[in-house]
């Protein structure tokens, strides 16, 4: 198998440079092999066959977040998504290694079983709510620097630290239950997710009151048998398993034509982009009209009345997910949501400098190459240190993970929280 680009997509770069301010891994390293128009060089390269893929190139190709920042600032309209998306996929099928089979276990047996993400669930939760939040840091802080340091337990001992900091305080896991309005004349259906109703099951739920509430309580939402988005295995290169999931939740959600509501901006993205996985004409068009139904929750909202909410009294700041605004082109509608409970008796929306940058997230890019995620990340803190603002909102789960372990490193004391969480608390 061999590297196959439209050699028309690959030359529609001409290497301006424009792309480099929104490209938070370049920002962060300042390598011209670490911005998006050096990775297209390569991959040229590559696929002329005047380079091989060595080891070197493959780790400056798999430190790109996938973020699409420098997508949206191409002025030549370049498709980095899918030239960066065919190379993974390239590299990835040539990998024999333990842990690329230790992921396909996870992507199409952990994140399918809604029985063991539960169970996973209760487990880390009691785990946290008996040994604390930081039992293994804590550990390590009591060994000698002659055992924390040996070359044997440090990278373990590194690695169990990073899982733990990229952890949130996990709730009490609440069934999903179908809400039913007053008048019940519209119907939508919930996309709950796999790691968000684990990690995030509350905004699930304040996702699901702010649907029904909606237009005079006028919803009744539905919550369908679903599985993973396939988000994850896409993002890894694993295409089979990602087109497996797709192609069975398009057959879920088509037992009615509702709308498809999303609560995770990454899990938005990919449902959208189902179309292009399949090329068959009979797919592409179910798949097609299935991505056509599918909503971010803060496009579903924006129209609809949400009656009188109180006003947020802290000062708040907007964090744009990369897979809502770059990849799904949704930016008006949560600043919208948000101004119209903020900037009364004392609460202000405050605008974020490079709001639009990624956080360093992008699924599970922090556990791959956390040292590079945490650099991104400390420029998203900075900025936001200088809004002031006491909570920050997103709308992804990854984007919230990744917040509320760099503001807990940094004894910020700032709230991360997701768009429908403080809507929920507002219209409540």
């Amino acid at each position: 198998m061999s590297l196959k680009i439209d050699p028309e997509v690959l030359s529609s770069c001409i290497h301006c440079g424009l792309c480099l301010p929104a490209c938070p891994t370049y920002l962060a390293t300042g390598r011209e092999v670490e911005s998006p128009r050096g990775r297209i060089y390569l991959i040229s390269q590559w696929q002329k066959d005047e380079i091989l893929p060595t080891p070197r190139m493959e780790s400056h190709l798999d430190s790109c977040l996938g973020c699409l920042g420098c997508q949206t600032a191409c002025p030549s309209g370049v498709n980095y998504e899918e030239i960066i998306t065919a190379a993974r996929i390239e590299l990835t099928s040539r990998k024999k290694n333990f842990l690329r089979f230790l992921m396909r276990f996870i992507f199409s047996k952990v994140l399918t079983n809604d029985d063991l993400l539960l169970f996973s669930g209760k487990m880390l939760h009691f785990w946290q709510k008996t040994m604390g939040r930081e039992p293994i840091s804590n550990f390590r802080n009591t060994l000698s620097p002659q055992i924390k340091n040996h070359y044997f337990f440090k990278p373990i001992l590194d690695k169990l630290c990073d899982f733990e900091l990229f952890t949130p305080k996990v709730q009490e896991h609440k069934p999903l239950l179908e809400a039913t309005g007053n008048m019940s004349e519209m119907r939508a259906n919930l996309f709950k997710g796999c790691v968000m109703d684990v990690f995030y099951n509350h905004v699930n739920q304040n996702a699901i009151n702010l649907m029904a509430r909606a237009d005079n309580n006028n919803t009744q939402v539905l919550v369908p048998e679903q599985t993973c988005c396939g988000a994850l295995a896409m993002h890894a290169g694993e295409e089979d398993i990602a087109k497996d999931l797709a192609w069975k939740n398009i057959e879920y959600f088509e037992k009615n034509t509702d709308p498809v509501v999303v609560t995770s901006a990454g899990c938005g993205a990919m449902l959208k982009s189902y179309p292009h996985m399949f090329k068959n004409e009979n797919e592409h068009k179910r798949a097609e009209a299935f991505a056509l139904r599918v909503q971010d929750i803060s496009e579903y909202l924006n129209d609809k009345d949400l009656g009188s909410g109180s006003p947020v009294k802290e000062n708040v700041t907007y964090h744009a997910a990369c897979h809502l605004v770059h990849a799904q082109k949704v930016s008006s509608e949560p600043v919208s949501l948000l101004s119209q409970i903020s900037n009364q008796e004392g609460g202000h929306l405050i605008p974020l400098i490079e709001a639009e940058h990624c956080c360093g997230s992008a699924g599970i890019y922090n556990l791959l190459n956390t040292s590079l995620s945490l650099r991104v990340l400390d420029r998203k803190l900075d900025h936001l240190e200088r809004t002031g603002a006491s909570c920050v909102v997103t709308g992804n789960p990854g984007c919230m993970l990744q917040l509320e372990a760099g503001i807990k490193k940094r004894g910020l004391g700032v709230r991360v929280c997701h768009l429908a969480e403080i809507l929920d608390e507002s219209y409540q």
